[in-house]
């Protein structure tokens, strides 16, 4: 069964019912370069009102170890997703406390050269926001390709990149470990358009079954 991780959340009325139509994870980024930041407290009051088996995904952008750690522990989070420049022995300081992504993008190719560098719990690809900003906002076949040999050996994937109710088919075909999804949920930023979360939970959810 794919995995459905819906991030940017930013307040508990999303959050709800992204858990209520079937997410798997949550994420929150406590990076303050994404317009979907959320703060410490904030992401405190959001995740004391989750439903416990919901698993919370923090996700950080080149920081500090020890901010890292302490808002980790804070939340209690259950996975630390990394998203910039981090290097495998940064990333391996939080294992085994914490399940951990790192985030891969189209530069970062060839992929079967750079991930098993990485000791981690499952690799995620995704187009940076600079690129995203630019009209740049899913991964092309080529990459496609890429990601899909990793699947094939065996690799737990996470695909992102401009993931929506349109082009999620496309990317179930290819059975990756989970999907993750932020903008293309949104009504506008920062808030989720529950009536698109449940479609494309139900896209995912059937492919996944088949």
């Amino acid at each position: 069964m794919i995995k459905v991780k819906i991030c940017g959340i930013t307040n508990l009325e999303d959050a709800l019912a992204c858990s209520n139509e079937g997410a798997d994870a949550l994420g929150f980024i406590f990076s303050k370069k994404s317009p979907r930041y959320i703060n410490e407290k904030e992401a405190a009051k959001v995740i004391s009102g989750l439903d416990p088996y919901i698993t919370k995904v923090g996700v950080f952008l080149d920081e500090e170890k020890e901010k890292v750690f302490e808002i980790a522990n804070m939340l209690s989070l259950d996975i630390l997703q990394f998203h910039g420049k981090e290097i495998p022995s940064y990333c391996s300081a939080f294992a085994p406390k914490f399940k951990i992504v790192k985030v891969f993008f189209p530069e970062d190719a060839p992929f079967k050269v750079k991930v098993p560098r990485y000791k981690i719990d499952a690799a995620m690809f995704d187009i940076k926001y600079e690129q995203k900003s630019k009209g740049k906002n899913t991964l092309d076949k080529n990459i496609l390709k890429e990601i899909s040999a990793l699947i094939k050996e065996g690799s737990r994937v996470i695909i992102s990149g401009g993931l929506n109710v349109k082009n999620i088919s496309q990317i179930t075909r290819l059975k990756p470990y989970a999907v993750d999804v932020s903008s293309g949920l949104e009504k506008f930023v920062g808030k989720k358009d529950i009536e698109l979360v449940r479609e494309f939970i139900k896209k995912v959810k059937n492919a996944s079954s088949k």
